[in-house]
């Protein structure tokens, strides 16, 4: 049986000596984006189906060609003439001769004529338009740090992702090989050699498709200098873990000298033994000296600790209306007020608000717009001008800490399939979107102070959107608002 042993513990004793003998020497020498919004991706994707369907046509149009110019072909019957004898018999027929004259006058023009035209110039010229709209570097960067920042807010590896499991959860789709390195690419660029190794690893481990050498043949061999890249992040993630010391530079220099003086047999040797490990080895041994979580990551993770004293109950008080018809409310906090109403936002209502985020416009004076203001006075107790705007938007990560309001309210007008919850990192209170309820706090004490408790960050969406309808209750400073307390009924349910 095989000896089992640590690759990544004797890559690191290897990369440490490595640093040492190198570091005497060293010192010696002394627009709205695309990926910013689901709207922009839905654009996107429509893109990219128009750009295939085009190709498929300007595809249809060639074949349609190549066919016509074979029937040609077909319609010549020389038959087999190789010999000169023979050839010389063929032309010497009289109705040969007059048929191969006329032909080579009259018919091999034109068939030139038409070899030579442009088929699909229609098609081309509309790749070129949509080519002209696609996403620019920018686009690519954003995206880019999107996926980091998910990877680092949800502890979500690369061998996860790679194979489509977002924090727990399978989905039918897989990364590229290419998708892979671009991530890994960015990751190096980040000085982020840990994950850079994992989806370079990843990438390594992509099975090849039937079709790999005719893209290669276009796109070019990704995999050309993947084992550098692969070997160059561990190493310098190896250094790094060793000597403390050092600095990125230092580091980058060793790990570039030692891949000179390494053959590329050595390099295959070293690769071939690191991905003969399984991920889970790997992923163990790598993530020894991982950074804990802060309170914002564990929030969007949904670790906060379930809080007990937790009530819920009928708010019958805030205005008279609620006597009839009281709001379900759940207390989340008293200290500061954070309380969550449930089934204050309808289907018919939120139908509304989206025909016009469709349409980018705000919500006009009408009933639905009469009721929504009013169930947000009974829920606060404070009154709203029906001027005021009331518009869905697509919610992204962010601070929402408005120090100049004295309370915020946000509806959620849909469920979150993952992710997007509503963080209190100071309270570790987490609140995850439910369709129709409508989350309510206070920004500042009575005095007028900001309550450095009520900041709050949205977490990022994993799976699915996130559309919400966003109020700041604005309030003269001597006017008093109702205490939760007060507004408590003790009526359970």
């Amino acid at each position: 049986m095989r000896k089992c042993h640590s690759l990544l513990i004797l890559l690191l004793f290897w990369a440490q000596l490595i640093a040492e003998s190198a570091k005497n020497s060293i010192n010696d020498e002394n627009n709205e984006l695309y990926s910013s919004s689901i709207t922009g991706l839905l654009k996107l994707l429509e893109m990219d189906q128009q750009f295939i369907e085009n190709i498929k046509a300007y595809t249809n149009k060639m074949e349609e060609k190549v066919k016509n110019l074979q029937a040609y072909i077909e319609s010549i019957d020389y038959g087999v003439r190789e010999s000169l004898e023979e050839r010389e018999k063929y032309v010497s027929n009289p109705l040969n001769a007059f048929s191969l004259v006329r032909r080579t006058h009259q018919d091999l023009p034109k068939w030139h004529n038409y070899s030579q035209q442009i088929v699909g110039l229609e098609e081309l010229y509309a790749l070129e338009e949509i080519l002209s709209k696609g996403p620019d570097k920018k686009d690519m960067e954003y995206s880019l740090r999107n996926m980091q920042r998910l990877e680092k807010i949800y502890d979500l590896e690369a061998t996860d992702l790679a194979r489509g499991r977002l924090h727990n959860k399978q989905y039918d789709i897989k990364l590229s090989l290419r998708d892979c390195i671009a991530l890994g690419e960015h990751k190096f660029h980040m000085e982020d050699y840990q994950r850079a190794s994992m989806w370079f690893r990843m990438a390594l481990k992509q099975e090849p498709e039937g079709n790999d050498t005719i893209i290669n043949n276009i796109l070019g061999d990704p995999k050309d200098k993947l084992y550098m890249q692969y070997a160059k992040s561990m190493i310098i993630f190896g250094i790094i873990q060793s000597n403390f010391s050092m600095t990125i530079k230092e580091v980058q220099a060793i790990t570039n000298e030692a891949l000179k003086e390494s053959s590329l047999a050595d390099l295959k040797s070293l690769i071939s033994e690191l991905l003969s490990q399984s991920d889970e080895e790997i992923v163990s041994e790598m993530n020894v000296n991982k950074t804990a979580p802060n309170d914002y990551e564990l929030g969007c993770r949904g670790r906060f600790s379930r809080r007990r004293n937790l009530v819920c109950s009928y708010n019958f008080t805030t205005s008279p209306f609620l006597r009839l018809a009281p709001l379900k409310q759940e207390v989340l906090s008293m200290d500061p007020d954070i309380v969550i109403y449930h089934n204050v936002l309808y289907d018919e209502e939120i139908l509304k608000l989206e025909q016009h985020a469709e349409n980018n416009t705000a919500l006009e004076i009408n009933p639905v717009k009469e009721r929504i203001f009013r169930r947000i006075t009974d829920m606060t107790g404070f009154r709203f001008s029906l001027t005021d705007d009331l518009k869905l938007s697509d919610q992204k990560t962010s601070s929402l800490l408005n120090s100049h309001s004295k309370g915020t309210l946000i509806f959620y007008a849909n469920d979150v399939e993952q992710g997007g919850a509503t963080v209190f990192p100071k309270l570790k209170i987490s609140v995850f979107p439910q369709k129709g309820s409508c989350l309510f706090w206070y920004n500042i004490f009575d005095n007028g102070n900001p309550d450095p408790r009520s900041e709050h960050l949205e977490c990022p969406v994993l799976q699915g959107n996130k559309k919400v309808l966003t109020k700041w209750v604005y309030m003269e400073p001597k006017m008093c608002r109702p205490k939760m307390r007060e507004k408590m009924d003790l009526g359970k349910f």
